[in-house]
């Protein structure tokens, strides 16, 4: 009762339709608070540890990105740090080859749900990756979703599921504040899921109305009268796939 059922986001419907360019703007628009936050911290550090890789690079793969383009989007962040090229070659290539499934046991690992996230290796000093709703001191989430521009009443809203620990439930509540609609009409267990929901909105992919919001970023309106599923409890990913992401991980160092 309690597995991701859902879609199986290893399955790229929509492999190559997504440029390098295009990612710094889609990570303001239509990722989810955690691959966001994954995104600000490896453009300011230029590099990010094990698990922030692992959690970040399986979820670009699911909204699209093909193996030459993940490997020349961390190759470019990379040695920007302290990363140079024959080092991340020798490094970082081959596990980033192996997400994909072209190394090792040629395994095509699934993007983690929200469950997988929320529920399993949590970030430790110097980590970026897990859930903000779950893991952020929530002083330091109130913060950032200031700096993000959600209203007061707002950020009260989604403190106040945090504290209850309907971590999924304040992840679309953010959503539902970022895209300006009261009810987003589906129940959120997945960041790509999210990705996807955001899309079809901002594409016109439900019947809309689209405004500008006092701060000048594109807001839009969703008509539907869709019901959500308004339980708190997460949906965890299967045994399977939790078990190749285990074995997925030795691939990565930990540095």
């Amino acid at each position: 009762s309690h597995s991701y059922v859902g879609p199986d986001y290893s399955i790229q419907k929509n492999t190559g339709k997504i440029s390098l360019e295009q990612i710094d703007a889609l990570s303001g628009k239509s990722f989810p608070l955690c691959m966001r936050q994954l995104h600000r911290a490896l453009r300011d550090s230029h590099h990010l540890r094990h698990g922030g890789r692992m959690q970040y690079g399986l979820f670009l793969k699911g909204i699209g990105l093909t193996l030459e383009q993940a490997l020349e989007f961390w190759k470019k962040e990379f040695i920007r740090g302290k990363v140079d090229a024959d080092k991340f070659d020798k490094g970082y290539a081959y596990s980033i080859r192996h997400n994909y499934g072209k190394e090792g046991k040629r395994t095509d690992y699934t993007p983690y749900s929200c469950m997988k996230i929320i529920m399993s290796n949590p970030p430790s000093q110097g980590d970026y990756h897990g859930c903000p709703f779950r893991h952020s001191d929530p002083e330091l989430l109130k913060q950032k979703l200031q700096s993000y521009k959600i209203p007061p009443s707002g950020i009260t809203q989604i403190l106040e599921l945090v504290k209850g620990m309907h971590y999924q439930l304040a992840c679309q509540k953010y959503f539902e504040l970022t895209h300006d609609v009261d009810d987003i009409g589906f129940s959120l267990n997945h960041p790509n899921q999210y990705f996807t929901e955001s899309q079809k909105l901002l594409s016109g992919g439900r019947e809309q109305k689209k405004e500008f919001n006092n701060s000048g970023n594109f807001q839009q309106k969703n008509n539907s009268q869709e019901s959500i599923n308004s339980s708190s409890t997460p949906t965890s990913s299967n045994a399977k796939a939790d078990t190749e992401l285990e074995g997925l991980e030795a691939y990565f160092t930990e540095d």
